[in-house]
């Protein structure tokens, strides 16, 4: 058993039974119509129950701050999904003391409307943040089965405009991306190498022009980006995953998220 293996062993379990079902392959959902094509489900879907090792990743997360009350999540199935409808969604999103679990399954895709790929489960910050203060997201990230995927956006709502991403590749290398880099043709910079296993902590500044992005503590992106042009649409953190079409079953953590 390679060391990694018996990493992301010790963090979790998956539980199943009456109350915790096993998770049915993606096609099986599709053919039972599970939820509706084409438009914005409310039903949710259910889960297996993940039990979190939440001594371990509290103590890599080193806080103890909860799970905000003020976010939403976004699944393949809707847009924007509130806390008090987050039962109802647990094959994708549940929460374990301050350790929130997001998971994307083989063969997923988003099914809400026509757009193609765009498989997604991520959490996002809720209120008004259409001011020019600067606005911080941080937390803990451990990357329990890994695909190629967007961890995390800083991201403003309208014409969806992102400053900086925090991507995962299939081998569980994180990557910071800036969009001005982007847009010049740079790859994405690998700042952590095979995470599968470990913890990292993230935190980014915004203030809708300026940005800064920190990894575990280190400077790794600082620039700007200027969305002002779009008036007064609210900017907001997403985390979580967002892929296009999910090729194997994948896990991430993160512990301690907050923002302000």
């Amino acid at each position: 058993m390679s060391e990694s293996h018996e990493q992301v062993c010790a963090l979790y379990s998956v539980r199943t039974g009456s109350d915790s079902p096993h998770d049915p392959d993606f096609q099986a959902l599709l053919d039972a119509r599970a939820f509706p094509i084409g438009v914005d489900s409310t039903g949710g879907q259910a889960g297996s129950t993940v039990e979190v090792n939440t001594d371990v990743l509290g103590r890599r997360a080193g806080t103890v701050d909860p799970i905000p009350e003020d976010i939403a999540i976004h699944t393949l199935c809707h847009f924007r999904i509130d806390r008090e409808d987050f039962p109802k969604w647990t094959r994708w999103y549940q929460e374990d003391g301050n350790t929130q679990v997001f998971r994307l399954f083989k063969g997923e895709h988003n099914v809400r409307n026509e757009r193609t790929g765009a498989a997604r489960i991520e959490a996002f910050s809720l209120g008004d943040w259409s001011d020019d203060q600067w606005h911080e997201w941080e937390g803990t990230y451990t990357i329990v089965k890994p695909i190629k995927a967007t961890l995390f956006q800083s991201f403003t709502a309208g014409d969806k405009l992102w400053s900086c991403h925090l991507n995962m590749t299939s081998g569980g290398d994180v990557c910071i991306c800036e969009r001005t880099k982007r847009m010049q043709g740079e790859e994405p910079v690998v700042i952590g190498d095979n995470m599968v296993g470990k913890s990292f902590h993230l935190k980014v500044r915004d203030n809708r022009r300026d940005y800064e992005a920190y990894f575990n503590g280190e400077l790794v992106a600082r620039g700007q980006y200027d969305r002002w042009q779009e008036g007064s649409r609210r900017h907001m953190f997403r985390w979580g995953m967002y892929d296009g079409l999910v090729p194997q079953d994948a896990m991430v953590f993160v512990t301690g998220a907050r923002f302000k």
